[in-house]
C-alpha cells in the first residue's frame, strides 16, 4: 500500500506568484534525484527534470496540477504507511523553506483538500490487489465503504459546497466534490470508485486500486486507520467474506454523510434497506473481524481492535473521538473558540473567524492549533518522532522500494532514470543497467542483501541486471 498527498501552496505575501511557480520551487529545492518517471524501457536516457524526483527513502517528490504532491514508497503495514505520510510532510516543509529563502518569499504548505474557491487537490491511497480478483467484486463492495468510512477519515471542513457557499460544518473535504459513481478521472467529475488500472508491477499478476475519495489528515491515527481499515476490507472482499451492502445511490450518499455531523442519517441501499454509515462501518468492520479468526495472518490485529472501538466511541459519543480523529478534534476546538468569543457556533460556522482557523489548522509549515494540540499530548502520535525521522531517509526494507531508496542514496549520480517498476543505473565504467522492479516484494533487504556503500554497487549491478 502507499499514500500520495497534493499539497495546497500559497505565497501569502505575494499572491501574484503561481502556484506551478511555487510548487516547481519547491520541488527542485530538495534533495533527490531529478529523474523521469514515465519512461518506457525503450525511451532514450539520461532525462533531467528537476521538478520529478525519486527520493533517498523511496519516495516520489514532483510537481502535479500545480501541487507539489509527495507519494510515498510502497509498504506493507498501515503504520509504515503512516509514518511514510509524516514523512513527506516534513519533506515538502523542509524544500518550502529552502525555497522560501531563494524566492525571497514566504511559501505556506497546507495539508488539506480544497481552498473553498471551488478548486479541490487530493490524498490519494494505493493498495495492490491480485489480478484474479474480478473488477465486477470491486464495484459492487467498495462505494458502500469508502462512504461510509468518512465517519472515520473526514479532516472537517468549515463550509458547505464546492465554494464553501453554505454555512456549516461538515467531515469531509472531499465529498462537495464528487459528482459520479465510477470513472478514471481524479480532477473533473471526479467518481467514488476511481478505473485507473495502472499497477505499477506484472499487469497479469496484479491491479492498483486507487482510492481518491480520502481526506489528508493530520492526526496520525487518522492516517493509520484509514490505510489498514481499507486493507483489512479488501483482504475481506477478496476471501468473499464481506456482507452484501450496496448503496443506490453512493454519489448523494457521500454527501449526506458529510453533511450528517450527528451520525444519524439513513443512507439507501441498493435493496432498499436503510442504514446509517456507523451501520455499515460496524458491519464491514464485524466481517473483517469474523475472517481474521480464520486467516489471522491477513489482517493487522490492532488495527481490527481500534476500528472496532473507534465505532463504538462514535455511537457512544463522537467528541471521545478527539485524541484521535481529525474531523471530531478539529470540530470540539472551533466549537470552543467560537464560545471563547462568545459567539453562536451554529453563526460561526458561515464566518471568517472559523473558516481562517480551519486553515491555519492545515498549515504545515509553521505551528498552528493542530500542534498547539499535539504538543499538549491531546492527540495520539501512534508512531515516534524517530520512525518518521527515519522514514524520511531510509527505504522500508520490505519491498523493492529499499532497492530504490538504497541507489538513490549511494549511487545518485549514477541514477539515469528510475520509475516505480524498474530504474537505469550506470556502473563505474559507464554502463547503465536496467533493473526489473516489477515484483513488489521482490527486491527487497533480504532478499539483496547488504549494500554498504557505493564501491559494492557495481557488484550488485552485475547480479541484478
Amino acid at each position: 500500500m502507499g499514500i500520495e498527498t497534493e499539497y495546497g501552496i500559497l505565497a501569502p505575501d505575494a499572491p501574484e506568484l503561481h502556484p506551478t511557480v511555487l510548487s516547481a520551487a519547491v520541488v527542485a529545492a530538495y534533495p533527490g534525484i531529478a529523474t523521469g518517471t514515465t519512461l518506457e524501457w525503450d525511451d532514450p536516457i539520461p532525462i533531467e527534470d528537476a521538478h520529478n524526483r525519486m527520493l533517498a527513502n523511496g519516495a516520489r517528490l514532483y510537481v502535479d496540477h500545480a501541487h507539489p504532491e509527495y507519494s510515498g514508497p510502497e509498504v506493507t503495514s498501515a503504520r509504515a504507511a503512516a509514518a511514510y505520510d509524516l514523512a513527506g510532510d516534513a519533506a515538502v516543509v523542509a524544500a518550502a523553506r529552502v525555497a522560501s529563502a531563494e524566492l525571497g518569499v514566504e511559501i505556506g504548505i497546507y495539508k488539506n483538500n480544497t481552498d473553498s474557491q471551488g478548486a479541490s487537490y487530493g490524498c490519494h491511497e494505493n493498495h495492490l490487489l491480485p489480478r484474479s480478483l474480478p473488477w465486477e467484486s470491486i464495484r459492487w463492495a467498495l462505494p458502500a465503504f469508502l462512504v461510509s468510512r468518512a465517519v472515520i477519515t473526514g479532516a472537517g471542513r468549515v463550509g458547505i459546497g464546492q465554494h464553501g457557499e453554505r454555512s456549516g460544518y461538515q467531515l469531509t473535504q472531499r465529498a462537495d466534490f464528487f459528482e459520479t459513481a465510477e470513472g478514471i478521472q481524479t480532477t473533473q467529475r471526479r467518481p467514488i470508485l476511481n478505473t485507473r488500472d495502472e499497477p505499477h508491477a506484472a499487469p497479469s499478476r496484479y491491479r492498483r486500486l486507487h482510492v481518491i475519495t480520502g481526506d489528508a489528515n493530520r492526526c496520525p491515527f487518522t492516517t493509520w486507520l484509514k490505510a489498514g481499515a481499507l486493507a483489512g476490507f479488501l483482504a475481506c472482499l477478496e476471501a468473499s467474506a464481506l456482507p452484501g451492502l450496496e448503496l443506490a445511490d453512493p454519489v448523494a450518499a457521500f454527501s449526506t454523510v458529510s453533511h450528517d455531523t450527528s451520525l444519524t442519517a439513513l443512507l439507501e441501499l441498493a435493496d432498499g434497506r436503510r442504514l446509517t454509515a456507523l451501520d455499515l462501518q460496524e458491519a464491514f468492520s464485524e466481517a473483517v473481524a469474523a475472517d481474521a479468526v480464520r486467516r489471522p495472518e491477513a489482517y493487522e490485529a490492532d488495527v481490527n481492535a481500534a476500528w472496532a472501538q473507534v465505532l463504538s466511541d462514535l455511537r457512544n459519543d463522537p467528541a471521545v473521538c478527539a485524541d484521535r480523529l481529525d474531523w471530531v478534534a478539529k470540530r470540539e476546538l472551533l466549537m470552543a473558540y467560537a464560545v471563547r468569543l462568545g459567539l453562536n457556533p451554529d453563526d460561526a460556522w458561515g464566518g471568517p473567524r472559523l473558516a481562517q482557523l480551519d486553515l491555519a489548522w492545515a498549515r504545515l509549515d509553521r505551528p498552528g492549533p493542530f500542534d498547539v494540540l499535539e504538543k499538549a499530548g491531546r492527540v495520539r502520535t501512534l508512531v515516534t518522532p524517530s520512525e518518521v525521522a527515519t522514514a524520511g531517509v531510509e527505504p522500508p526494507s520490505d519491498t523493492r522500494a529499499w532497492l530504490r531508496g538504497t541507489l538513490v542514496r549511494l549511487v545518485p549520480e549514477r541514477v539515469m532514470a528510475a520509475s516505480w517498476d524498474w530504474m537505469a543505473v550506470s556502473d563505474t565504467d559507464g554502463r547503465v543497467h536496467r533493473l526489473d522492479l516489477s515484483e513488489p516484494t521482490g527486491l527487497t533487504a533480504e532478499r539483496v542483501g547488504a549494500v554498504p556503500d557505493a564501491a559494492a554497487v557495481d557488484a550488485l549491478l552485475r547480479r541484478l541486471a
